[in-house]
């Protein structure tokens, strides 16, 4: 009785392992014939649910292995490769794809390990020479940190700034520590002053690799806004970042990077900055953004060093890609810190800050992109204003909204308008801005 019921568990199990052939093989011819169509997601979709049963079965393996790496599940390639060459050690077609898997996880020996496993077999067929000879390459690429590499941005725009000054619309103001005088009357420069203007950028960056997951990067920017009629406000901004920056298959990436930058206004040195940025950026398969900064700044006023001061930042990010016809990013942020003068019989230049920052953007064409950003930021500063006799308090909110049209893929149109308020319980300190312009960028 036993052995019959042995035998009748066997048979019902063959039974179900041959009704199950066809649809293996119908999946599987499937999934090949996307993965020739250049379909890799719909044939890991296809694939996947059936591993669990299928697992071991060599051809099944394969080409679930070519589908996971070629949509970025590196680790996930290599054990399915791995269980083809445990069945198959002779399968050079899947030898070679684990070699590139391997390069796909940054694993540059294990990669080269196998490489020169089937570079070392005799009788290569053609097939296997091409794929062979692309990851050799894609391997010594990667082995150099992918060369170096030149990207560059030119922009010009013109627009119209209702206060070029970030000054106050009040042109009279009383000054607590001299009220006995009454209210104090403001030369034009000190109030708001409205204007067109024309401006330039350009920006060079340049990254280097010295190893599969190390690269130097540096960059050059500069830009000049003029003004039609107040050229006393024309500023000019010139500034360079160079560092390093370590690539980790699961952590992301992290940057180190020494900063500086000159600051002119009216054609005088205004402000010299330099400090360091330490960076840590990841992006994941669920296409979510994660970014975290700590920077240092030492400000320098060539006219009026008592305004030295130090600057430290501490802030995070975090944004989201969305699937859908009009692919739509957001992105939310926050951060703090503190900037605090060396001498401190001005402390009351010192203050404590805090903001945040969300955003979107979205595609609502192939050549149209729109979006919008509001920011605020709450500043309190140390110690009373010797004038005023307070402690400063003022609260800044940004609001911006616009629009890129690509005239190609590298020249594009952006008109934009941004508002700005800063509301201070010191009056000197309240203003609103409204800037409209419209821009003009290559990239190169």
């Amino acid at each position: 009785m036993k052995k019959s019921f042995v035998c009748l568990a066997g048979g019902l199990l063959g039974l179900s392992f041959l009704l199950s052939l066809p649809a293996v093989a119908g999946a599987l011819e499937d999934a090949t014939a996307r993965l020739n169509a250049n379909d890799p997601a719909g044939a890991y979709a296809l694939l996947k649910p059936e591993e669990k049963t299928n697992a071991g079965n060599p051809d099944f393996d394969y080409a679930l292995g070519v589908a996971a790496l070629d949509t970025g599940r590196g680790s996930e390639a290599v054990t399915a490769f791995e269980r083809v060459l445990a069945v198959r050690p002779d399968h050079l077609q899947a030898r070679a794809e684990l070699g590139r898997a391997y390069i796909a996880i940054n694993e540059p020996e294990a990669a080269r390990r196998e490489i020169a496993s089937v570079e070392a077999t005799a009788d290569i067929p053609p097939e296997v020479r091409t794929a062979l000879n692309r990851y050799v390459t894609a391997l010594d690429t990667g082995l150099s940190g992918g060369g170096t590499a030149i990207h560059g941005n030119v922009t010009v725009k013109s627009g119209y700034d209702s206060n070029v000054n970030n000054s106050t619309s009040d042109s009279r103001v009383l000054i607590p520590a001299f009220a006995g005088l009454g209210f104090a009357t403001l030369n034009g420069g000190a109030t708001k002053q409205d204007d067109g203007f024309a401006e330039t950028y350009g920006r060079v960056s340049v990254s280097h690799g010295i190893s599969i997951d190390r690269k130097i990067i540096a960059d050059i920017s500069a830009s000049y806004r003029g003004n039609f009629h107040e050229e006393k406000f024309n500023q000019a901004i010139a500034g360079l970042n160079i560092g390093i920056a370590q690539t980790t298959p699961d952590s992301g990436t992290f940057s180190l990077i020494a900063q500086a930058q000159s600051y002119w206004v009216d054609d005088d040195a205004y402000r010299y900055t330099y400090g360091a940025l330490g960076q840590w950026m990841l992006s994941t398969k669920g296409k979510t953004d994660y970014s975290a900064v700590l920077q240092y700044a030492h400000q320098t006023y060539p006219n009026g060093r008592i305004q030295d001061s130090d600057r430290v930042t501490l802030g995070g990010t975090v944004g989201q890609y969305f699937e859908g016809a009009m692919k739509p990013y957001v992105f939310g942020g926050i951060y703090g810190g503190i900037e605090e003068t060396e001498d401190s019989a001005v402390d009351h230049l010192s203050y404590y800050f805090v903001g945040a920052r969300v955003g979107t953007e979205v595609q609502v064409s192939p050549r149209i992109s729109v979006y919008a950003t509001a920011a605020v930021e709450n500043d309190e500063y140390k110690s009373a204003d010797p004038l005023f006799l307070e402690k400063r308090s003022t609260l800044r909110t940004d609001l911006t909204a616009g629009l890129r049209y690509a005239l190609t893929p590298s020249l594009k149109i952006n008109p934009d308008i941004s508002y700005t308020n800063a509301d201070s319980n010191i009056v000197l300190n309240t203003y609103d801005r409204v800037v409209a312009s419209v821009s003009l960028s290559y990239d190169f």
